[in-house]
């Protein structure tokens, strides 16, 4: 299982930081097809929380999450990267950006 801690700005412009607890690498296909690609068709952020809510866990980020997914729904886009979390600081950080994987899925399914 892969968590993934999502920093997400809705359509509405509110940003909102909720955790994806299971299957959140893109090659695993199911953040993909189930989260990513229903959110960024729908243009109300009430349907955006909605769905985010089924699938996530709200308001909150994971110490064990492997990845950070940065998802802009005003712009319609979504970029990925490593997360680290430093136990000493308490803090995230974003690491490299590794959005070519999330790339790389979508063309498998045709998409992009």
């Amino acid at each position: 299982m892969t968590r993934s801690n999502l920093h997400i700005r809705l359509s509405n412009s509110t940003s909102i930081i909720c955790v994806a607890d299971s299957s959140s690498a893109p090659e695993h296909g199911y953040i993909v097809e189930n989260l990513f690609a229903p959110l960024l068709l729908l243009e109300d952020s009430d349907k955006e929380l909605q769905l985010l809510s089924e699938h996530c866990t709200m308001d909150e980020g994971r110490v064990n999450a492997t990845y950070r997914y940065t998802i802009d729904l005003t712009k319609k886009e979504v970029r990925m990267f490593e997360e680290h979390y430093n136990y000493q600081t308490d803090t995230f950080r974003k690491g490299k950006e590794i959005t070519e994987r999330y790339d790389s899925y979508l063309k498998t399914i045709g998409g992009k």
